[in-house]
């Protein structure tokens, strides 16, 4: 029962997709591929759920910003799984990562994805075996989510 109640709210979560935010410009990390468009399709669904039930811990690093995010709550981590999309994202060529992020259960890194934030990009892309393999709309929830720690850190450093 609990893990169709759990099913049924990551489905309904990943119905919400936006569009591209306004933000600063990404770091000169360009994915990899041929000019053009890049797109991977959707990270399993399962693995999302796995996540969910057993995440102990969510660290974030941006290249621009001053400042990573840190989660080890479980419900912290949930609202961030739950800025992931259901539908692929479908990447220009010229889209620069704006961060990466993992996630853990019991002290190991079993996802990561970069972190796509600009405007005309905004996503992530996730990795297997160290290369990208899937990507991920980001939820309207998610682009407020990021717009909202890019504003404090602005304000906090007066940019």
């Amino acid at each position: 029962m609990i893990r169709s109640t759990l099913a049924l709210l990551l489905a309904l979560v990943f119905c919400a997709c936006a569009p591209s935010p306004k933000t600063d410009e990404a770091p000169d990390t360009t994915p990899p591929g041929a000019a053009g468009e890049l797109s991977y399709p959707s990270i399993d669904f399962d693995r999302l759920v796995y996540l969910w039930e057993n995440a102990t811990y969510m660290d974030a690093t941006f290249y621009t910003l001053p400042i990573s995010i840190n989660q080890s709550e479980l419900n912290q981590i949930r609202q961030t799984i739950a800025t992931v999309g259901e539908d692929a994202l479908i990447l220009p060529a010229t889209c620069k990562a704006t961060g990466h992020i993992w996630f853990q259960v019991n002290g190991i890194n079993v996802e990561e994805a970069d972190i796509y934030f600009s405007s005309g990009c905004v996503g992530y892309v996730w990795y297997e075996e160290g290369k990208p393999a899937y990507s991920n709309q980001m939820t309207e929830g998610g682009i407020n989510f990021y717009n909202n720690i890019i504003n404090s850190v602005q304000q906090q450093t007066g940019q």
